[in-house]
């Protein structure tokens, strides 16, 4: 979903540059009044290089690979999420030379704005809908945890989309510097595509979701079972001498 240089005009650019600064200052502002974590932004970010280098190109400009936000907002929250997709897609503009560079905002509004906050509130929303179906127990279930982790990041993957496609149908250059709706591709070629896209990720996404599950649940049991045999009492042997001056 990486948009190179030369697809938008400078007032898109503009534009969707603006709404990313303030997006990622409103994170920042954020991420202060909450514990960081670094060491899981850090990993987060590594993931998502190599989860972005598996590019397949479409019609157009456009390709398209696995994005992570849901998975990365899941693991440390939104709003450091967002900001750790942020940092990521700046390096590979710079470094990697995937993306235009003036078009870093339009890659950060597509991805880290669009795809974590629309992705992460699909899942909070899903949450809340399978706690409040079972009203007789703490909270939603495993199954439904993994069930909405795997439809967030397929919302997240067809928000991303229709941000990219709104932004190019606004902005999109031709070859003569006529607007058009989106160059090289229609919305109908690029949508059933990015939906494909969309349900390899939410198979993706759910399954290291269930994975990390098990792993804490396992965890537990082990804590717990350690917890239980050093709280149950060992008999002291009586001493022999004891027993025989009985």
């Amino acid at each position: 979903m990486h948009i190179p240089n030369g697809v938008l005009d400078p007032t898109a650019l503009v534009a969707a540059s603006a709404v990313s600064a303030g997006a990622l200052a409103w994170s920042v502002r954020e991420m202060r009044q909450h514990h960081a974590r670094l060491g899981g932004a850090l990993g987060g970010g590594a993931a998502l290089v190599i989860a972005h280098l598996a590019d397949v190109s479409l019609p157009g400009p456009y390709t398209a690979h696995l994005i992570g936000a849901t998975l990365l907002a899941i693991a440390i929250g939104p709003w450091l999420a967002l900001t750790t997709m942020a940092s990521v897609l700046t390096l590979e503009a710079f470094l990697l030379n995937d993306g235009g560079t003036l078009a870093l905002g339009v890659n950060v509004l597509v991805m880290a704005v669009a795809g974590v906050l629309v992705g992460y509130g699909a899942y909070r929303a899903l949450l809340a809908l399978g706690a409040a179906l079972r009203r007789d127990s703490v909270g939603p279930s495993v199954w439904t945890r993994v069930g909405a982790a795997a439809v967030g990041a397929w919302v997240s993957v067809m928000a991303s989309a229709l941000t990219l496609a709104s932004v190019v149908a606004l902005g999109g250059l031709t070859s003569v510097g006529g607007v058009m709706e989106t160059p090289g591709a229609t919305l109908g070629d690029l949508l059933p595509r990015y939906a494909a896209w969309g349900l390899l990720e939410g198979a993706l996404t759910g399954s290291v979701v269930a994975a990390a599950l098990a792993w804490n649940r396992s965890m537990a049991r082990l804590e717990n079972a350690t917890d239980i045999r050093r709280r149950t009492p060992v008999a002291t042997p009586v001493p022999e001498a004891s027993l025989s001056a009985r």
